[in-house]
């Protein structure tokens, strides 16, 4: 008897390349980038630290440029210096130099506030509007020298990255930090200046306002673009004379005027009277269900 023969496979054989790498080399190559990561880590670290004792000094320059007005340099060093930081360095950064009785924010040259009395909490805007008004640690003032330079401070601390630094770098993500008051130099408040500068005269100012009004009263063609509309008022004809109320008007209304409203009178208080007497009408009917 003749065996049958086994069908032939139409796909090819898979053929994976030779590996030469053994085991111990596969396990030192991981070993290898493990370290190297770590070591990334503590570098990160590192500059973190050395970043902040160098902004414990800061600012480095003086007089005329204060917290409102920093330094250019002084602003793109703290911007730079500030990339690696996650908000907890940042609040290191604050204590360290609340330590040495400087003021929290970093470009602010002032010393921080001390409140020698007693008491946990303090009470602030008590003077002002209600919306103003917060009940905040003592801790919590003395960081700062204002509550300006508290807004600045916080300002940037909102712009920082809650991820590490190492693994924003493997990301390729870069942190770009902002100033509440950028440094303004001479060019830049010229250009300012010119922004601001009003080069319209006062008659063409109330022109504006004229068009803008007529168009927000819904006019439109002509008189929208000229501010100008017409209004023709005509008075109303009247076919009869004009009668003064009587009180035979109201004769047949005097029992439910206490109960109109705004010249409406809800039916409520006649339904129930209706509904009463016919129930007073059923009651005097005789039963004749049981007659035959």
């Amino acid at each position: 008897m003749a065996t049958a023969k086994q069908p032939k496979s139409i796909l090819k054989k898979a053929s994976y390349p030779a590996t030469t790498q053994s085991k111990e080399d596969r396990e030192h190559a991981i070993a290898l980038s493990h370290a190297n990561l770590i070591q990334q880590r503590k570098d990160i670290e590192l500059n973190i630290l050395l970043s902040t004792e160098t902004l414990i000094d800061y600012p480095l320059a003086k007089s005329p440029y204060d917290a409102s007005n920093p330094s250019p340099a002084d602003a793109r060093e703290f911007k730079q210096l500030l990339r690696p930081f996650q908000p907890t360095d940042y609040d290191e950064l604050i204590q360290e130099r609340n330590i040495n009785e400087k003021c929290g924010y970093t470009l602010c040259p002032r010393p921080r506030v001390k409140d020698g009395s007693g008491g946990k909490y303090r009470l602030i805007g008590t003077n002002g509007k209600a919306k103003d008004f917060k009940v905040v640690q003592k801790e919590e003032l003395e960081k700062w020298c204002s509550e300006a330079c508290a807004k600045r401070a916080l300002y940037v601390r909102v712009q920082l990255s809650e991820s590490p630094a190492w693994e924003r770098e493997a990301a390729g993500s870069t942190v770009n930090i902002d100033l509440l008051d950028e440094p303004k130099t001479t060019d830049g408040a010229i250009v300012e200046g010119l922004e601001n500068l009003n080069l319209h005269s006062g008659k063409e100012d109330k022109q504006q306002d004229a068009a803008e009004l007529a168009l927000e009263r819904g006019d439109k063609g002509l008189a929208a673009k000229t501010g100008l509309v017409d209004v023709n008022i005509q008075e109303k004809d009247i076919q009869r004379p004009a009668e003064a109320p009587s009180l035979d008007d109201l004769s047949g209304r005097l029992d439910t005027m206490h109960l109109t409203l705004e010249g409406h009178t809800p039916e409520f208080g006649s339904r129930r009277q209706r509904r009463r007497a016919e129930e007073l009408e059923d009651e005097d009917d005789p039963d004749t269900d049981w007659n035959m």
